[in-house]
């Protein structure tokens, strides 16, 4: 699991075309006084636009059970011959909000789902109100006009209807950056350890608790382990990723850097990473350099930053990692339907897209300060994100190599790879201790691990030579492929990895390492959330697993898997529980507020057996 800085813009909900001869940074990425009026007075206003929102087509859906997830109603609405494009459960409630793409599928749901029985509750469903556009409550609030939608602090009358926020000094900017980057920048690092281990611990309470409460075993008795401290505590983050948008602070002029503000508040505004203590001075000439670049005349002109209030510009999102030896790879997301709305004919001048990439291969490859070794860029469409977009490698190498606990690592654009390489390591060496406690390693000789969300395999490849077989286990495909090149570059024959889900792959292979090995470990590193249900079930029911180790770095919203592991066997949750025996807190993220927990769970042989035997 590894925290992000998230900086990508959120899905666009309209295009605004115009010919290229007249568009100009100007008209393109400063909203007119007209606009922001009509915001103002709609916060609406995105519904008549002529790109699609499934805001239009959207019900309320009530009654189901408690505990319902986002992938069950979905799930369960599917097998009804639905088609629901959005989900959102609304938490500690009985309540979700569904969109669908037209009103066709709307409609048939409003047909289907009223009275239809889900797990002994009948179902409601109505229509719903479309959600305001958070830039158009923001702009009814600053005008101090009044809408159906739109909150707003109180104002003085006096000037509430024409005031207006003044630009922020550079050492404001300063400030407001780094609190939203680097939370704790204002404490020692002792302290921050100090307030991260009482996080956590007050994090153990709160699950032994709850496991206490669906009647878990031996729930008191959890051992937390003092806290493990980054062997780095600034410009430690290998990859960082970065807004482009028009200064705030500076008419007409691009910026390159951390959105400060959440999209939902109406806040939008960018401001360079200089003062943000956990980027590498090597990544921040590669963003100077780029702002340069996006900066000359021609390409504000025909290429402007991606405007998130307008829903219009080239430019979204510039991602740059690093590697120990300070080489760099860069990708820049490119919002596709703007380079198709206003490529040119023209045969004086070139395409968009030959413009860009020309312009960037000249710009950013080679050996001056801030070009990079890798160069990519990934179209996007509306809202479809990196992972669905058209991925080219513009030059230089296709990926850049990490050294990690004495093994080469393969790092490609889009591959995770934990963002504070010294910790890792040390992370790594906790991981196998963990899994070790109470143990010796003559123990080992049998046993198998199971890398499960393996990614790149970095986990599994640490910890082959202490295992008689590795396996990974990993959904995406690429992630896979790097994971293969990585055994193989580094000469490791007891490590394989599969591609599948979890839930559909594990058991077989657990089954097959079973005939080989009496002693099976799992670790289990999954996104921050967390994983499904139904991958919790499939790992209880093996009966050769006797040790857990869940890697998380957001223990609150896994909580729920935890507690999972730990209930007692019924019908739903076959198989002995496991038990929480130790946790171990390691912090992979210094001056900010996360922390990375290890939780060690344990199923003794004789409830191993006792499961064999049902």
């Amino acid at each position: 699991a590894s925290l992000e800085i998230d900086q990508k813009q959120f899905e666009p909900k309209g295009l605004e075309t115009g010919k290229l001869e007249t568009m100009t940074s100007e008209s393109v990425g400063v909203q007119p006084d007209s606009a922001k009026e009509d915001s103002a007075e709609k916060p609406l206003n995105y519904l008549n636009s002529s790109q699609f929102t499934s805001e239009l087509f959207k019900i309320e859906v009530k009654n189901f059970r408690p505990y319902t997830t986002v992938a069950m109603l979905k799930k369960r609405m599917q097998s009804l011959g639905l088609e629901p494009h959005k989900v959102k459960v609304m938490p500690n409630s009985w309540m979700a909000f569904v969109t669908f793409k037209n009103a066709d599928q709307r409609d048939k749901a409003l047909s289907v789902l009223p009275g239809h029985i889900w797990r002994g509750q009948a179902l409601t469903a109505k229509l719903a109100k479309p959600k305001a556009d958070p830039f158009g409550n923001a702009a009814a609030a600053d005008s101090g006009q009044s809408s159906s939608t739109a909150k707003r602090p109180r104002l003085d009358t006096d000037t509430a209807a024409d005031s207006k926020p003044a630009p922020l000094s550079a050492e404001a900017a300063s400030e407001l950056l780094r609190d939203a980057v680097t939370p704790l920048w204002r404490l020692g690092y002792e302290e921050q350890l100090k307030q991260k281990s009482q996080d956590m611990s007050s994090e153990v309470k709160q699950l032994t608790r709850q496991v206490a409460a669906v009647g878990g075993i031996s729930a008191g008795s959890v051992e937390m382990m003092p806290i493990v401290a980054s062997p780095v505590v600034d410009k430690y983050r290998n990859k960082c990723q970065f807004t482009v948008a028009w200064s705030p602070t500076q008419t007409d002029s691009v910026v390159v850097g951390f959105r400060v503000g959440r999209y939902r508040d109406g806040e939008a505004d960018v401001y360079p990473p200089d003062t943000a203590a956990v980027v590498p001075t090597v990544i921040l000439a590669v963003v100077r350099r780029l702002q340069a670049l996006l900066n000359e005349p021609d390409m504000k002109r025909r290429a402007p930053p991606y405007d998130a209030k307008r829903h219009v510009g080239c430019w979204k999102a510039a991602t740059v990692r690093c590697n120990s030896s300070n080489r760099t790879l860069l990708y820049l997301d490119i919002h596709q339907p703007f380079l198709t709305a206003n490529d040119t004919s023209d045969e004086t001048e070139m395409s968009l897209r030959h413009f860009i990439e020309n312009r960037l291969q000249n710009g950013l490859l080679g050996d001056q300060d801030g070009c990079v070794a890798s160069l990519h860029v990934v179209y996007t469409d509306h809202g479809g994100g990196e992972a669905n977009g058209l991925w080219r490698h513009l030059g230089g190498d296709p990926d850049i190599t990490e050294t990690l606990g004495g093994l080469s690592f393969r790092v490609s654009p889009a591959a995770f790879f934990q963002v504070n390489t010294a910790a890792a390591e040390v992370l790594h060496n906790r991981i196998y201790s963990m899994l070790q406690h109470g143990e010796s390693d003559s123990d080992n000789q049998s046993s198998a691990l199971l890398d499960v969300c393996c990614g790149t395999g970095t986990i599994g490849l640490s910890l082959a030579r202490y295992f008689s077989q590795v396996l990974g286990i990993e959904l995406i495909a690429d992630a896979v492929r790097d994971a293969q090149l990585n055994a193989q570059r580094n000469g490791i024959k007891n490590a394989s990895f599969v591609c599948g889900r979890a839930e559909d792959t594990l058991p077989r292979e657990a089954n097959l390492l079973a005939e080989t090995v009496s002693d099976l470990r799992v670790v289990l590193d999954p996104p921050r959330g967390g994983l499904q249900p139904s991958v919790l079930s499939t790992i209880r029911r093996c009966r050769s697993i006797r040790r857990l180790l869940y890697v998380s770095c957001c223990p609150r919203a896994a909580r729920s898997n935890f507690v999972d592991l730990c209930r007692p066997a019924s019908n739903k949750w076959r198989g002995d529980p496991f038990r929480l025996a130790l946790v171990q807190p390691v912090d992979l993220f210094p001056l900010t507020k996360h922390c990375e927990l290890l939780l060690l769970f344990v199923r003794e042989p004789a409830d191993a057996a006792a499961d064999a035997s049902e």
